[in-house]
């Protein structure tokens, strides 16, 4: 059987921002405020589609935050139809990304000498 190749692809991911503050003097809680953000950019003539994805993170009573910004590029073929494309773009796009970001937050805090921050993961299609 011979491979096909996917009709969305995946290029690659770069972040952008990275950004991490804590009180040395007392120790976060562990009551964490998690935000996600994301915006599309999508070039149809280049067949490229850029994901924004931004985490923003902090403890109630803000020894901790955290904010990272990743962006991830993927390309597509052009006889893509509107229905796939949504689906890719909403659903599989971030879900593909997601992993990069959450270990990256983890390495960032455990790196920064605070108990790590371990997003949970996260189900995409329900978005």
């Amino acid at each position: 059987m011979a491979e096909q190749i996917a009709k969305f692809r995946f290029k690659g991911y770069k972040i952008v921002e990275s950004h991490i503050s804590t009180n040395p003097e007392e120790e976060a809680s562990q009551n964490l405020n998690v935000e996600f953000e994301q915006t599309i950019g999508v070039n149809e003539e280049g067949h490229n589609m850029r994901l924004e994805m931004i985490a923003n993170i902090n403890d109630e009573n803000k020894m901790l935050v955290i904010k990272v910004k990743a962006l991830g590029f993927f390309e597509f073929d052009s006889d893509l139809n509107p229905e796939e494309k949504e689906i890719f773009f909403r659903t599989n796009a971030p879900a593909i990304l997601f992993p990069y970001l959450r270990a990256y937050i983890t390495t960032l805090s455990s790196l920064s000498g605070v108990k790590p921050v371990i997003l949970p993961t996260l189900n995409m299609s329900q978005r």
